[in-house]
């Protein structure tokens, strides 16, 4: 009997908890588990019980926006869902200015709409999309510096492949609405693997975007699927220029080993005689990579922007040169070599002209985009540089320049835990 109690009793404990947890809560736990229609029709019934609740309005414009464009297509899905996207997220910054991550996600829902613009090669409606996220304070003054900052790391006539939404569409609005660096051209990392998007990429769109070479037929572009692939060795040509500059031969080829990022169970031998091995794959997303790099590199400046997960880059990083806010590729692999870091972009970079806005972080804050911080890192790295060849002189001034533009108060403890380093060991 006392065991019938107690199994009672705690059935009834685990209910009333359970009982316990607000709509709210519920749907932020049916959203973990991947359920987003149950979350979003939760976070609903929580927006009754709370019609003036940001923090719900935001949820439910995250959660659609993400049901739209990250979980799998969406049936029915048409501009008029967007618009109720939009409005969700309007009630969360209308009753919450300052509600940074409803930016966020309005500038997300912007810049989504701006890629549907890509694919009917409007021009017209991808500046719109990006002035609209831009007019309801997604781009606040120290995101535009920090893409300007990213921009001009950048050579002439570069290709910037960015790491998400955040470096991608700061540096979109730059282009298509104030004009900055259209030099450039601008490739989403992330989205290579999308048939239009290469074909965009391929084609250009007038005044508005840059092309570039892709020396495959729209019939081989359609056909893009996940390649039979072992680690090889591919040759990629390098430009004139390249091989003067770092006095390389003539015929000079960069060799990169490309690894496959795509794996089954399955068990395979290519040729009789052969042992069988796990079969393993080119993703379409680094197939491209390797096309565009392999199609381009001869002549245009590659970067990469220092934001992206490393197993993006199929062992690509290793012909990196850190510059910063960016990463340019060699022709050979810069580890433990004098050209792993350009010390003198990180020097260049880290000057007042170039973080006169970054205080306004402290007002208008996106807490989803972390990279911010790393104008800490570099400062970090190129402190210890100049205390590595003791040109005290040049780290004084470094110094200086952090108290007065890094040391704003935004994360007190990480900015002082950063300054202490440098200052505890010089």
């Amino acid at each position: 009997m006392k065991n019938i109690f107690f199994t009672v009793l705690l059935f009834s404990t685990t209910a009333t908890f359970a009982q316990e947890k607000t709509f709210k809560e519920q749907a932020l736990d049916e959203f973990k588990n991947e359920h987003y229609n149950e979350a979003i029709m939760l976070m609903e019934k929580a927006l009754e019980k709370a019609p003036n609740d940001a923090e719900i309005y935001y949820y439910l414009g995250f959660f659609n926006h993400y049901r739209a464009y990250d979980s799998r297509p969406l049936q029915g899905y048409d501009y008029a869902c967007s618009g109720k996207i939009f409005n969700y997220l309007n009630k969360a910054i209308e009753l919450n200015p300052d509600f940074g991550n409803a930016k966020y996600f309005y500038g997300a829902e912007c810049s989504a709409n701006a890629f549907v613009a890509m694919q009917n090669y409007d021009a017209e409606k991808l500046r719109f999309f990006y002035q609209k996220a831009y007019d309801k304070g997604a781009y606040p003054p120290w995101l535009v510096e920090f893409g300007k900052n990213i921009m001009n790391s950048c050579p002439e006539n570069a290709i910037l492949f960015t790491a998400g939404n955040a470096d991608f569409d700061i540096c979109m609005y730059l282009q298509q609405c104030q004009e900055f660096r259209k030099d450039i051209t601008v490739i989403p990392l992330g989205n290579i693997d999308r048939v239009w998007h290469v074909k965009f990429l391929k084609n250009g769109l007038k005044s508005s975007v840059t092309k570039i070479n892709i020396n495959l037929t729209d019939n081989q572009l359609f056909d893009i699927h996940p390649f039979k692939w072992r680690t090889t060795t591919v040759a990629i040509p390098v430009s004139k220029k390249m091989t003067e500059k770092y006095a390389l031969s003539a015929d000079f080829q960069m060799q990169w080993d490309i690894d496959p990022d795509l794996v089954s169970n399955r068990m395979h031998a290519k040729i009789e005689g052969e042992e069988a091995k796990e079969r393993t794959y080119l993703s379409p997303q680094r197939a491209v990579l390797l096309q565009i790099v392999q199609d381009n590199f001869a002549e245009r400046d590659i970067c990469f922007t220092n934001f992206a997960t490393p197993t993006f880059y199929g062992g690509l990083d290793k012909y990196f040169q850190n510059c910063g806010l960016v990463s340019k590729l060699l022709p050979f692999k810069t580890e433990n070599t004098g050209y792993q870091i350009d010390v003198s972009l990180y020097a260049a970079l880290l000057q007042p002209q170039n973080l006169h806005d970054f205080s306004t972080v402290k007002t208008t804050d996106i807490p989803r985009i972390g990279a911010k911080l790393t104008y800490y890192l570099l400062f970090y790295r190129l402190a210890n540089h100049y205390k590595s060849v003791k040109n005290n002189e040049q780290l004084q001034t470094l110094i200086d320049f952090y108290k007065k533009y890094l040391l704003i108060g935004y994360d007190e403890q990480y900015e002082n835990e950063i300054l202490e380093e440098v200052l505890s060991a010089n």
